[in-house]
């Protein structure tokens, strides 16, 4: 086996998932405005939003020089998965961040997933959740610079403004390769596009909120993709009230079904997108 270290993507894309929440995406695109290695462009995938999306979008494009482009399909439920096989189709860059719009990126975020980025692998990485009250104060700020200094944090995490500081202490690195499947979360996620397309994305079997990302990062493992979870580079989730569960059992069914069948290819994916009536 070759020691060569995995070459590293040139560029980045960005993908953005976000539905009906132009407060919460506005001061996550400031934050990637800020970032220490600018080689990557956005791709908002827009689960069906209506024009407040679009004027936050118009209003990063005419004050900040990063490619940004809005995907969008109409309202019809809960399409997450759909949306960001769409993103994914678009996208020219080789690397892929998958965030969401109320994950505001660390300034180091994009450099820190270039460092680590590696052939065969995937990295899941972490977050660390604000407190109702601390997002209503950001929201209402008109800047908010994320790199905060340490005492700060400290005093968030003793007023249990945020639920944990290990993340943001620790150097930055990666784990061991493993097949884990507890801890995926979509809101930090990065891969090679050519995985997606090997695996045919996500899959828009799943109906409402839940499980279409463990049921991807099952598929990358049954194709032979190891993952690595990402350390000391945590997002910061702002809060929101949380989506509906009613879906969560029949997904759950789906989930087990991939697993038993070691499927790769997603059912519903980037190969159907166009098939999907809108």
């Amino acid at each position: 086996m070759s020691n060569n270290p995995s070459p590293k993507p040139a560029a980045i894309a960005v993908i953005v998932s976000t539905y009906k929440s132009p407060q919460l995406l506005r001061k996550t695109l400031a934050a990637y405005a800020r970032q220490s290695d600018t080689h990557f462009s956005i791709y908002i995938a827009d689960d069906g939003s209506g024009s407040e999306i679009k004027q936050v979008i118009d209003a990063f494009r005419a004050q900040y020089p990063i490619a940004i482009k809005h995907l969008w399909h109409a309202d019809n439920g809960y399409r997450r998965a759909e949306i960001i096989n769409r993103a994914i189709a678009a996208v020219h860059e080789p690397y892929i961040l998958l965030t969401d719009a109320d994950c505001v990126p660390l300034p180091e975020m994009i450099a820190s997933h270039r460092a680590v980025a590696e052939q065969g692998v995937f990295i899941r990485g972490s977050r660390i959740l604000l407190s109702e009250k601390i997002t209503q104060q950001i929201c209402q700020q008109s800047e908010w610079d994320v790199a905060l200094p340490a005492w700060t944090w400290m005093q968030w995490r003793l007023r249990g403004h945020i639920n944990r500081l290990f993340p943001l202490l620790l150097p930055l690195g990666t784990s061991s390769p493993s097949q884990k499947l507890p801890g995926i979360r979509g809101c930090h996620f990065a891969f090679w596009k050519d995985d997606m397309l090997k695996i045919n994305g996500f899959d828009s079997s799943y109906q409402g909120w839940g499980r279409e990302d463990s049921d991807l990062a099952a598929r990358l493992f049954h194709a032979g993709i190891q993952r690595k979870d990402l350390r000391g580079m945590p997002v910061l989730h702002l809060w929101h009230p949380e989506a509906s569960r009613n879906q969560l059992a029949k997904n759950d069914e789906l989930l087990q079904t991939c697993l038993d069948e070691k499927r790769i290819r997603a059912c519903k994916g980037i190969a159907e997108l166009d098939a999907v009536h809108e």
